[in-house]
């Protein structure tokens, strides 16, 4: 590869980022309308629903639910980040192992969450109800976490905004739209199918709606599993030019 060409990820990783996108969506709509009204992956939403709630001029209630969100987004970062980082000899095209393995983690609390979800027939009360709050945003911040750690050839995991914004960016720029790009979108267009999804499978059948972003980051998992590795018969594996 070129010193100078850009990293992109391989079909096998845009297939995990893109069906990762779709179990976000999914996770943030039930957390929404299940949870309290507030988002298990979209951190500035909460910091904004939590400033209101401090004012106590809106009518989503008090700052538990925002700040229960943003302590296990910040624990699920926590636990992951320092295992994911990428070492110099581990080329950019490849996911690091540890990635793929904390991602498998992330499939077992969403598994977990389905479980009990189910057996309290999908109306988990006080205080299970915020247990699962905390259990699905731990399970969001190691996502996060854990596609930060797939470096150049991973992306966002919950936040998708600057993700829009650099596709417009590059739609009305000089360089045009990039093949990158329509990978991008389809991550836009995921997350919101897996909002759609997971909010009418709510209302058709409460209790079976944690799965819904269980299957997502499931085969997203089987993506992941599926992504290049390092070849390790060679003491130091290439790497790739600066992707900043």
């Amino acid at each position: 590869m070129s010193t100078t060409e850009p990293v992109r990820p391989g079909p096998a990783q845009w297939g995990a980022l893109i069906l990762f996108a779709g179990a976000s969506g999914a996770v943030d709509v039930l957390a929404f309308i299940a949870l309290g009204r507030v988002f298990a992956g979209v951190m500035t939403g909460n910091l904004v629903l939590l400033g209101l709630s401090l004012t106590g001029t809106g009518d989503e209630g008090g700052p538990a639910a925002p700040l229960l969100a943003l302590g296990g987004y910040v624990v699920g970062v926590a636990v992951v980040a320092p295992f994911v980082r990428r070492r110099p000899e581990e080329p950019e095209t490849h996911w690091p192992r540890a990635v793929v393995r904390w991602l498998a983690v992330e499939v077992i609390v969403l598994a977990a969450v389905t479980v009990a979800w189910g057996a309290a027939d999908g109306a988990p009360a006080q205080p299970w109800l915020d247990v699962v709050l905390v259990a699905v945003a731990v399970a969001m911040g190691m996502q996060s976490a854990a596609l930060a750690g797939a470096g150049a050839a991973g992306g966002p995991g919950t936040y998708f905004t600057g993700t829009l914004t650099q596709v417009v960016v590059r739609a009305v720029g000089t360089g045009g739209a990039r093949r990158a790009d329509l990978g991008s979108l389809a991550r836009l267009v995921a997350l919101t199918a897996g909002a759609s999804v997971g909010a009418l499978v709510y209302a058709a059948s409460a209790p079976w709606a944690m799965a819904v972003p269980l299957l997502w980051a499931s085969a997203a998992l089987a993506c992941a599993a599926l992504s290049p590795r390092p070849d390790r018969s060679s003491p130091t594996a290439p790497t790739t030019g600066d992707t900043s």
